[in-house]
């Protein structure tokens, strides 16, 4: 019994619910004037709200994973940095003086002529040192 009174309150409601939206649609086109406004309302309420398709989710997870690679390339450069630093052992803050000074210390140190001990460690090294002094000019101030 509760069940049938549930199931007649429920299909009361919902023919007062149609009833009052047949209400507004005769309203709406019966006065032209207040149906642009309703257009316009509906429209000011849904502009900024982004309804996503299949498509426009691809586009989403390009712009994600475009800038999650962004992302990384600059983890992969910040690391880079940092190793190249630590090598010529330099400060976060470096000038350029502080970086021709220490590079010209370490080739010194490491040029394969005058290298005496193992020739191909220190070509190795110098090789290091040099593209590390390439990439720090860039960041040098």
């Amino acid at each position: 019994m509760e069940v049938l009174l549930m199931f007649i309150g429920l299909l009361v409601v919902i023919s007062i619910i149609f009833r009052f939206i047949g209400a507004i649609f005769i309203l709406l086109f019966r006065y032209p004037l207040l149906l642009l406004f309703a257009l316009l309302a509906i429209y000011f309420l849904f502009r900024n709200v982004r309804f996503y398709t299949y498509r426009s989710r691809r586009y989403y997870n390009e712009n994600n994973r475009r800038y999650y690679n962004q992302q990384e390339q600059y983890n992969n450069l910040r690391q880079q940095y940092d190793y190249y630093r630590s090598l010529f052992n330099l400060p976060e803050n470096f000038t350029k003086d502080e970086l021709k000074k220490r590079f010209r210390e370490l080739t010194k140190k490491y040029h394969p002529d005058k290298c005496q001990e193992d020739k191909e460690k220190c070509e190795e090294q110098f090789k290091k040192i040099n593209e590390a002094y390439e990439f720090l000019l860039k960041y040098a101030k």
